[in-house]
């Protein structure tokens, strides 16, 4: 995945006024998207299950991006994003790949399977925490 900044140079990301309310939407969105998916059967409603939680994470970079001052075109400007929260790599490079993994079901009708939606609950659930931290800290500072 490219850095943040070639996202800037190349327009898929530009320079805006901090925006605490959006922030504090997509926030709430986010939330109430992961609580409603989680309690979904994983069998069988993988898809629906996926799609929901890559959406929440995606939100929790643009709620980032928002109080930050960015706005984002890209799914992977806003991923690469969060290398300024201290994700690393893998983690970053595990959220692209979900992102691959829910454009070829949202858009080419490519199947998400049980374990799929199985990982990105892990995924999530290994890393609610630094999620909320991260969270209080920058709406703390506002």
């Amino acid at each position: 995945m490219k850095p943040f900044e070639y996202y800037i140079k190349e327009k898929s990301v530009r320079k805006v006024s901090v925006d605490i309310e959006l922030a504090k939407a997509l926030k709430k969105d986010l939330f109430g998207r992961i609580e409603k998916a989680i309690k979904l059967d994983k069998k069988e409603y993988s898809k629906i299950v996926f799609e929901s939680m890559y959406d929440s994470l995606r939100e929790f970079c643009d709620v980032l991006l928002a109080l930050d001052g960015y706005k984002s075109y890209s799914h992977e400007a806003a991923i690469a994003y969060l290398k300024n929260y201290g994700f690393d790599d893998a983690e970053i490079f595990t959220l692209d790949r979900y992102r691959f993994k829910r454009n070829g079901s949202k858009y080419y009708g490519k199947e998400i399977t049980e374990e799929d939606t199985l990982d990105i609950d892990k995924f999530y659930k290994d890393r609610v925490d630094k999620i909320k931290s991260i969270l209080n800290e920058k709406f703390a500072m506002r």
